[in-house]
C-alpha cells in the first residue's frame, strides 16, 4: 500500500502533516516545456546536504511520515540515495518523484530497490506518440520514451510491484484526451501500473506571461472525457480533481529548491517562509494552519460549487490552479468540469 491512509485520515483530522514534498535541486535533462516544477538544464537552486538532512530531523520531530523526493530530477543529485538512506533510517516512507530517464543506471535501479519499498517510485510519461513526445520535449529524441519504458519493465522484473508505482502524467491543451487515455491504458495494461492525473494550468511561471501558456490548458470536455475514463477504471468511483484527495493535499506541504516553504510545490510563489533564514520545525510550527490550507477545512468557507458538490468529502479542487488563476489558494478550481 503506497499511503497508510488511516495514519494520513488521523493526520487530516488532527491538522498534522504526513508527507513532505522535499526538492533537492532543479536540475533536470528531460525538457518538458509544460513544466511547472520550474527545472532547468543547469541548476540554478539547490538544498545543501546538511540542509536535506537538517529538514529530515526536524521532520522526525514534526511527525511527518513519507518524503516525496523531488527535483527537478531528484536522482541526478550524486548524493540523494544517502539522503533517502538516511529517510529510510529515520521510519520515513520514501516516494521518488523521477522523470524516469535516470532509471536506466543499473546503480539507480538497485538503489531505488534497495531504500524506496515500500514506498513508491512514479516515472513522467504524458504521451507514449513519438511526434508529440517531440513536441512535448523539443531538445530531447523520441528514444526517451524506449528508455523510460525499458527500464520500468527491468525495476519490475527485478522486484519492484507495479502497485507501488505511478505514471504521474500531465494532461495539457497540445494533447488530445484520446491520447492520454491510450497512454492509461497501456501502462495499467502492461504493466498494472495506475496513472496520476494532472490537469494543467498556467502555474505562474518565473518570467514568463501567463498568455504565453494558456495554450497547454485543456478544454473543460477533454478534461471531463479522461476523468470518466479514469472513473471507469475505477469501479466507477467518481475521482477528486485534485491529483490526490483533499486529505493528502491539506497533509502534505513541501520545501522548493530554493528553501521556500509552502502548502503545496506547484505553488511556486506566495507567503515567504525559507529554511535557509529558520528552521523547518519552528517554521511548521509558526504557521501550520496557512501550509495546511486549514480554513477549507471548515465546509462554509468552500466556494458555493463546492457546497454542494457530492465529492468535497475528498475534494475540495486543486489549490495550486486556483492560486494560478488569481483566485487565490482557497479559491475555485478553474479546471474543475464539475461546475
Amino acid at each position: 500500500m503506497i499511503i497508510d491512509f488511516d495514519k494520513l485520515d488521523d493526520d487530516y483530522k488532527k491538522d498534522g502533516i504526513y508527507s513532505l514534498q522535499l526538492e533537492v535541486g532543479d536540475k533536470c535533462n528531460q525538457g518538458c516545456i509544460y513544466c511547472y516544477m520550474n527545472a532547468i538544464k543547469d541548476e540554478k537552486n539547490v538544498l545543501s546536504d546538511e540542509k536535506i538532512k537538517e529538514i529530515l530531523f526536524d521532520s522526525k520531530k514534526i511527525g511527518i511520515s513519507a518524503i516525496e523526493w523531488l527535483g527537478g530530477e531528484p536522482l541526478l543529485r550524486d548524493s540523494i540515495f544517502q539522503h533517502i538512506k538516511l529517510a529510510k533510517k529515520l521510519g520515513f516512507r520514501n516516494n521518488i518523484w523521477t522523470g524516469g530517464l535516470p532509471l536506466s543506471s543499473d546503480n539507480v535501479k538497485e538503489n531505488i530497490i534497495k531504500y524506496t519499498r515500500p514506498g513508491l517510485l512514479s516515472v513522467h510519461v504524458s504521451t507514449l506518440n513519438p511526434r508529440l513526445y517531440q513536441k512535448l520535449h523539443p531538445n530531447r529524441s523520441t528514444k526517451d520514451l524506449d528508455i523510460i519504458i525499458q527500464s520500468i519493465k527491468k525495476i519490475i522484473d527485478m522486484g519492484y510491484p507495479s502497485e507501488n508505482m505511478l505514471n504521474s502524467v500531465t494532461f495539457t491543451g497540445l494533447q488530445k484526451a484520446d491520447d492520454m487515455i491510450d497512454t492509461i491504458n497501456y501502462f495499467k495494461d502492461k504493466f498494472g501500473i495506475a496513472c496520476s492525473l494532472n490537469v494543467y494550468h498556467t502555474y505562474l511561471r518565473p518570467n514568463i506571461p501567463q498568455s504565453d501558456l494558456k495554450h497547454f490548458i485543456p478544454s473543460s470536455k477533454e478534461i471531463e472525457k479522461v476523468y470518466n475514463h479514469l472513473s471507469k477504471q475505477n469501479a466507477g468511483k467518481k475521482l477528486p480533481m485534485n491529483c490526490v484527495n483533499k486529505q493528502y493535499c491539506s497533509a502534505t506541504i513541501a520545501i522548493l529548491s530554493n528553501g521556500n516553504v509552502t502548502p503545496c510545490a506547484t505553488i511556486r510563489r506566495t507567503k515567504t517562509f525559507n529554511v535557509n533564514d529558520e528552521s523547518f520545525f519552528d517554521i511548521v510550527n509558526k504557521n501550520r494552519d496557512y501550509l495546511i490550507f486549514k480554513k477549507m477545512k471548515d465546509k462554509k468557507n468552500l466556494n458555493e460549487e463546492c457546497r454542494t458538490c457530492e465529492l468535497n468529502s475528498e475534494c475540495w479542487g486543486c489549490r495550486s490552479r486556483s492560486y494560478a488563476s488569481g483566485n487565490g489558494i482557497y479559491g475555485m478550481d478553474p479546471r474543475c468540469f464539475r461546475n
